[in-house]
């Protein structure tokens, strides 16, 4: 049996992704200490990482859009606006959906796609 190379990944993944759910709730009722955004922002960054390491751009291209949705309210008083909760929440299930197909067998695995900056690095030709 080949080893799992997606183990303490999706362990990290999943304790990442739990903080950034809680978070985005707080946000969405109000509850905000002032450095919440930037704890998020620190979650979703490491999660990107980790996912790039890996070799999982799906979830690492979501964690970096989850971070640009949480940036223009970094240090912002008050309450997001209706419906961003919902629309990160929506790329916080993406990432979980794509975690959950790691935990099949690999050959049921979706097909890992190399990003547009990936693939560069793999053609560039000396």
């Amino acid at each position: 049996m080949p080893a799992d190379p997606y183990k303490y990944f999706r362990i990290e993944a999943r304790e990442l992704l739990e903080g950034l759910n809680r978070g985005v709730l707080d946000l969405e009722r109000g509850i905000h200490d002032g450095e919440l955004v930037a704890r998020l922002l620190r979650l979703a960054h490491t999660l990107k990482g980790a996912a790039r390491v890996v070799k999982q751009p799906a979830i690492a291209d979501a964690a970096h859009t989850v971070e640009e949705a949480l940036a223009p309210h970094r240090g912002a008083p008050g309450p997001v606006p209706h419906g961003w909760a919902e629309e990160v929440l929506g790329y916080l299930d993406t990432i979980e959906t794509r975690l959950t197909a790691l935990d099949r067998p690999v050959e049921e695995r979706p097909p890992v796609v190399a990003s547009a900056s990936e693939e560069a690095f793999t053609t560039v030709r000396v």
